[in-house]
């Protein structure tokens, strides 16, 4: 009787009805012809495009075939489907469901839209590289961009930093139900085998075939995956207009983080933040959220049934989208993390194709690199930050940051010099004894005397420094004829705004105004410096004298117009600078 028991006991160990969900069993041929295949069981041994980060939706691991002789085939039990007997390919190995995951949102920050393109391929969990001979030209030194130089957040990134200047934030949410990898030798597809077959010896001649190939089946094939959904959302914020509502780009990262949580697990750092980001709402001048305000968006979700757009940062009103995603994930996964292999490396080491497939790989994948050169240049006065040699920093002061961007709206700094007149008359007898009056503001600045000439040039530069542009306030110049300390004639004044436009860095304004209907002239030749950053150069902004550099930034220009005289018997002419 106690023996009975013992077998009794040995046959429930070893029931399949016991296996953890990681541990397979062989099924009889019926179980198999009844079984459900795993969820997301072809997923792995497609084809995949590492230039655009894209399956290809053709197959070069065979995952229908499962039998592995005589009708049977390997079973597992599915957790999270009611442990149901599920068949898997037999090119599969290791599959297994993975822990419940606790949701979380994750945020990284992107200073430039290289380190962007540089991070597209973060979902391959290897080294797709290994295999492969990418020849660099050993006379670049700032490194070449290989993988996802043409993904979706790589063509959005690229094509946001041609409009302005923009940090790229990255919030996403993924959860992983199932993992397996595929044999070390598996089956090829039947179509993949057919058209790997046929190839000729690879020249260049043939080289357009090969290509085709990749065309097809793309440069790796997937080996192993983790199975489940993730919500992607790229969000571009230009510099400036945060900096210019009080925000840094820490604060804008972890609003929209506050905001993309809501409807997730909330850690305690994230709690900590809500209060901090209602009171910075308010800098933003309206009731409307971070992730309204910051819309220009780039939303991806993979695995399961949803619907909308901006489903990280709308769905927040109905949390229940979330949980109907999550359970759906469980029978319509899709691939979250993947480890890959060149193409090449799948065929037997003999086989005629294998050489020419890995040059044709290796040189589709160098064509469409992106050289990891800055889009822009630092400007004079900017550097590299040492974090990211694509973004420039500067010294901050009261007027600019430390990323280059103004502290305030109409902040500028403000330099006159080079004043010089030509053909003054303000003595009857004799040359006139000139000095110039300039005032912005409450400051007023005023050169030395030039005593004798009518064609006087004064060297004084007058620093206001740090001005505030508005409506009010007008750069007015004033010239007199110092005859003596009491007796001093005005000759002429005129003044003009400071008007915003969208040239930067710094703007050399050259023009001269009429003071009287003869020959006479006044010339005013003035720098300022501002420090907006915008892309467009527009036509307001060309200056007679020459054209001016597109940089980032806003001008301050001087508006051509006449300007009106007080009435005087004593003057004939009269300039300002």
């Amino acid at each position: 009787m106690a023996r009975l028991w013992q077998l009794t006991l040995l046959y429930w160990a070893w029931s399949p009805l016991c296996l953890p969900s990681s541990v397979s069993y062989i099924g009889t041929p019926q179980e198999c012809e009844n079984a459900h295949f795993v969820p997301g069981y072809n997923l792995g041994g497609e084809g995949f495009d590492i230039v655009t980060m894209q399956r290809k939706g053709a197959y070069v691991i065979d995952t229908e075939t499962w039998k592995l002789g005589n009708g049977t085939c390997r079973l597992y039990r599915n957790s999270y489907m009611n442990q149901e007997k599920q068949k898997v390919p037999a090119a599969v190995v290791d599959w297994r469901t993975l822990p419940k995951c606790s949701l979380t949102v994750s945020s990284i920050a992107y200073d430039s839209v290289e380190t962007l393109v540089n991070d597209s391929t973060s979902s391959v969990s290897n080294d797709w590289k290994v295999g492969l001979n990418i020849p660099v030209d050993p006379s670049t030194t700032i490194g070449v961009g290989l993988g996802g130089s043409h993904s979706r957040e790589s063509t959005f990134g690229m094509q946001k930093s041609k409009q302005d200047h923009y940090n790229f934030f990255r919030h996403s949410v993924y959860c992983s139900f199932y993992g397996y990898r595929l044999a070390t030798n598996p089956p090829l597809s039947h179509d993949f085998q057919s058209v790997i077959n046929s190839l000729p010896p690879y020249s260049l001649k043939t080289e357009p075939l090969y290509h085709s190939l990749i065309d097809t089946y793309g440069t790796h094939c997937i080996i192993q995956v983790s199975l489940g959904g993730e919500i992607k959302a790229i969000t571009s914020v230009k510099t400036c207009q945060a900096t210019m509502n009080g925000l840094s780009e820490t604060e804008v990262r972890d609003c929209l983080l506050v905001e993309a949580s809501a409807s997730f697990a909330r850690t305690a750092s994230i709690e900590s933040m809500i209060k901090h980001c209602q009171e910075k709402k308010k800098k933003l001048g309206s009731s409307q959220s971070f992730s309204s305000t910051f819309n220009e968006r780039s939303t991806e979700v993979t695995g399961g049934n949803i619907d909308g757009a901006d489903i990280l940062f709308q769905g927040q009103s109905n949390p229940s989208v979330y949980n109907d995603w999550l359970t759906s994930l469980k029978n319509t996964p899709d691939v979250v993390r993947y480890n890959l292999k060149p193409l090449h490396t799948i065929l037997p080491g003999d086989h005629p194709a294998r050489t020419g497939l890995k040059k044709e790989v290796e040189k589709y994948i160098v064509k469409n690199a992106m050289l990891k050169k800055c889009s822009e240049s630092c400007q004079v006065g900017h550097r590299s930050s040492k974090r990211d040699p694509c973004a420039c920093v500067c010294n901050s002061d009261q007027n600019i940051k430390s990323n280059c961007c103004p502290a305030g709206k109409g902040l500028a700094t403000l330099k006159v010099f080079r004043l010089y007149a030509q053909d003054l008359y303000g003595d009857t007898f004799g040359k006139t004894d000139g000095s110039v009056e300039v005032k912005y503001g409450d400051q007023v600045k005023r050169t030395a005397i030039i005593s004798n000439s009518d064609n006087p040039k004064w060297q004084e530069t007058f620093e206001f420094g740090s001005i505030t542009i508005n409506m009010q306030n007008k750069l007015r110049f004033s010239i007199y004829d110092e005859d003596t300390y009491w007796n001093s004639d005005l000759l002429g004044e005129c003044s003009f705004d400071l008007r915003k436009g969208t040239v930067t860095d710094s703007l050399h304004v050259k023009s001269w105004y009429l003071l009287l209907l003869l020959h006479s002239r006044v010339c005013t030749e003035s720098w300022w410096i501002t420090m907006s950053r915008v892309h467009s150069l527009p036509h307001e902004c060309l200056s007679g004298q020459g054209l001016l550099h597109q940089k980032w930034g806003p001008c301050w220009r001087v508006r051509g117009e006449s300007c009106s005289l007080s009435q005087s018997v004593r003057w004939r002419s009269a300039a300002v600078g």
